[in-house]
């Protein structure tokens, strides 16, 4: 909902203005109200409306004057003037004073209807253009980064040097908290069902309803960071709430809210001692001792001593050691939190299967048994690889796909085209996103998730580690 607020120094008029339109069914609620200029000025300076109504002559600050300090303090709220006087000149000065609009009493409420259902639309773009702004900032490393990065939060509400501070929120699942239009909440799409909300602390009692009814909408997880103070400080708090959102796989629990405390507890001595162990481990060689160090860290992703984090290193370091003596290097690494997340429902379930590879391993005495094949095999396989490289493909996928051996299509890619598989699908993937980059206006989460990549953030890496440069720069070196 979009806040409105009413100033008028008759009560009657601002009882009329609520009772002439249904104010929630075009998406606005009445957020406050006051009777004189100066009044309404402070008011408006902390409750941050998106639409005022003023009218025109009140005693003391006039309406007229209460746009132009609206205007001169950069206050982005729209104001429509509501006035008695059916004055060109008057009108003509309101807009002049960037008014919105201009209505007479007595009220009609097809034109108040007419001017909120314009003010929500350009409410709307304003919202969507500042998120995609605000995306491309982050992704930049400048003073003039920092300066753009706060004048886009301030028009969405977000003070950081207010007393409160800002924290961000990222959600896990199918929808989203019902945040869109909030004031004083920027909302933005950091990967397939995964949003990064940036919120003024003041927002408390609006979150706490809405993530109290998140787990019913579908949402899987939600983390909180902590307080944010300062621009270069917003990228790692994201990346904070989102492994705190990950808590759901990690111990299993259905939705709940976990926040930066939550995070600290999952870490300290004992974290890393969990991880140093099993490196050291995996250099004696002993998969038994493995068998039971799992076991070990299982209770430690159920208490919450680990996290997301942590759940991706183990899983990458048993499948390396899985595959050690393989003629080929292993390369299906996991670089994402999402395709972890993707492959398995919790932590528990991922610690299942890496004991299954370990019983393989323990098993096995000559390696993998390759398959033997014809190069025409692999013809299909880069076929199937060029058509499809934006989807969830992966050496696992293809060796299910075509029943070969995920170590034989490996070593056929070094042989065949001189370059590893993950290599190979990487530059399909960044060569379409530099043609959508130069080729369309599509914001750059949209490009990520066209381009196979779940995790923007990550798209961002492999994107700059590859062009030398971040998305939206290459977009606008390439203008």
């Amino acid at each position: 909902m979009f806040k409105v607020f009413l100033v008028d120094d008759e009560e009657m008029v601002i009882e009329s203005l609520k009772a002439c339109v249904d104010w929630n069914k075009y998406g606005f609620e009445v957020a406050g109200f006051a009777l004189r200029g100066e009044e309404a000025f402070k008011m408006i300076a902390v409750m941050k409306p998106d639409v005022v109504f003023t009218d025109i002559r009140m005693p003391g600050m006039s309406g007229l004057e209460l746009i132009k300090r609206l205007k001169d303090t950069f206050n982005p709220a729209l104001a429509i003037v509501v006035s008695g006087y059916a004055e060109f000149a008057l009108a003509q000065k309101a807009i002049n004073y960037g008014a919105f609009g201009y209505c007479l009493k007595p009220f009609d409420e097809g034109e108040i209807i007419g001017f909120l259902k314009k003010a929500r639309a350009v409410l709307e773009e304003r919202d969507t253009s500042i998120a995609t702004k605000i995306w491309d900032l982050m992704e930049e490393n400048h003073t003039g980064a920092s300066v753009g990065l706060r004048r886009m939060l301030i028009l969405s509400g977000i003070d950081l040097e207010s007393a409160e501070g800002m924290k961000a929120i990222v959600t896990i699942g199918k929808s989203k908290l019902k945040l869109d239009g909030v004031r004083g909440c920027v909302i933005l799409n950091i990967g397939f069902g995964k949003y990064a909300y940036l919120i003024q602390e003041n927002l408390d009692s609006q979150l706490q309803i809405d993530l109290r009814e998140a787990a019913a909408s579908g949402i899987k997880g939600i983390g909180v960071s902590g307080i944010i103070r300062k621009e270069e400080q917003i990228k790692e708090a994201i990346h904070t709430a989102e492994i705190n959102a990950y808590r759901y796989f990690i111990t299993g629990e259905p939705c709940s809210v976990s926040d930066e405390a939550a995070n600290e507890a999952a870490g300290g001595p004992e974290k890393d001692h969990s991880i140093k162990k099993m490196e050291e481990t995996i250099g004696k060689n002993d998969i038994a001792a493995l068998f039971d160090l799992l076991d070990e860290t299982g209770a430690s992703f159920a208490s919450g001593q680990l996290h997301m984090k942590h759940a991706l290193i183990v899983y990458n370091q048993i499948m390396s050691f899985a595959h050690k003596n393989d003629e080929e290097p292993y390369e299906d690494y996991m670089y994402s939190l999402d395709q972890l997340a993707g492959l398995f429902s919790t932590a528990h379930d991922m610690l299942l299967f890496l004991k299954e590879r370990l019983r393989e391993k323990l098993e096995t005495t000559t390696g993998w048994k390759l398959l033997h094949v014809r190069n025409r095999t692999f013809k299909a396989i880069l076929a199937y690889v060029d058509e499809n490289y934006c989807r969830d493909i992966s050496i696992s996928s293809i060796s299910k796909q075509f029943n070969v051996n995920g170590n034989y299509i490996s070593q056929l890619f070094t042989k065949e085209v001189g370059t590893t598989f993950t290599q190979y699908l990487s530059k399909l993937r960044i060569d379409y996103a530099c043609q959508l980059l130069t080729t369309t206006d599509l914001p750059i989460n949209e490009i990520a998730e066209k381009t196979g990549y779940d995790d923007n953030f990550y798209f961002s890496r492999i994107f700059k580690r590859m062009k030398g440069t971040s998305p939206s720069a290459y977009r606008v070196g390439k203008q």
